[in-house]
């Protein structure tokens, strides 16, 4: 006999404990929301991530198994939970039967970006089933069916889910903090060509002398700045597409002021390094108020300055001579 959206809440609640703990996660507290509360979800799990700081997820469960379940009644749901006293870290719908209908994706993105919490559908095309796979007694309930014939790696699945949950965990710290850039000192190296730090040593040879101690800071600023937008390509891409149209627009600038040396043999490498930077940083500071930024401008223009020279839009070597 299949079960009722009751019965279904009532199975998940100590599922997502059980699961939760598997992760490695310290569950403080995973409670089934009193029926007829409007604060937009039926379980909450209190836990503490992997970096110790408590987190609060939501979930809304939707155990439909003929209607069809339209995105904005979980919009609606949403709303309320942001109308609550509660400080959501992500936001689950966990629909098992029905995937959502009619969904708005352009409202969808505004939303989370205003509340500043991401939302994420577990549904039937997100392959929900081998979730409730872990648990075979529980897959047959909630699937009405006698056996469970999805075969799966549960130590697999168990790290496929704490990485969706760890990724939701960066996504709204990204969010909190969408408008402040925070460029980190990384010993990763960014995804690119090795050729591009050769093209920078070769400008660099112009303004320093081989042992200048700058010469290393200069590398690892640029290195910096790339990692980060690495990063942001999940975490804030709206962000990354920002700065990169703002490059793009130094760059232009960077191809029209190198042609300064074919009309003033005085220029030198020095003037022209410090001149860039100098207008750099004037775009830069528009570009912070016009986006409302805060945080890291020095890492920033460093970085993206540097990342110019290595691409060559930017050559303040005389006639592009070494």
């Amino acid at each position: 006999m299949r079960i009722k959206g009751t019965d279904f809440e009532n199975l998940v609640e100590p599922f997502f404990r059980e699961i939760f703990e598997k992760m490695g996660f310290i569950v403080i507290q995973v409670r089934n929301q009193n029926s007829g509360n409007q604060d937009g979800f039926d379980i909450s799990v209190l836990f503490f991530d992997d970096n110790d700081i408590e987190r609060e997820l939501f979930i809304e469960c939707k155990y439909y198994t003929k209607s069809q379940l339209n995105w904005a009644d979980i919009f609606n749901k949403q709303v309320q939970l942001e109308c609550s006293n509660h400080n959501p870290c992500a936001f689950i719908l966990l629909s098992p039967l029905r995937d959502l209908s009619n969904i708005d994706h352009n409202l969808q993105a505004k939303i989370v970006k205003k509340f500043k919490y991401p939302v994420d559908f577990w549904t039937p095309d997100k392959d929900i089933e081998k979730l409730f796979a872990l648990k075979e007694d529980l897959y047959k309930k909630v699937f009405d069916t006698k056996k469970c014939d999805i075969k799966i790696n549960e130590s697999l699945e168990i790290s496929r889910y704490k990485a969706i949950i760890n990724l939701l965990i960066q996504k709204r710290d990204a969010l909190e903090y969408a408008n402040i850039i925070s460029i980190d000192e990384s010993n990763k190296a960014p995804q690119e060509n090795s050729n591009l730090k050769t093209t920078l040593d070769l400008k660099l040879n112009s303004i320093l002398d081989k042992d200048d101690e700058n010469r290393i800071l200069y590398h690892r600023t640029r290195a910096n700045y790339k990692v980060y937008l690495e990063n942001l390509v999940d975490l804030n891409p709206e962000l990354r597409n920002n700065i990169l149209n703002w490059e793009g627009n130094l760059r232009l600038k960077a191809k029209r002021l190198t042609l300064r040396f074919n009309i003033d043999d005085a220029y030198t490498p020095q003037q022209f390094f410090h001149d860039f930077f100098h207008e750099a940083e004037n775009e830069l500071l528009t570009f912070y108020k016009d986006f409302e930024l805060k945080g890291d401008k020095e890492k920033l223009l460093h970085g993206l300055v540097f990342e110019l020279a290595a691409q060559c839009p930017l050559d303040w070597r005389s006639n592009g001579e070494s």
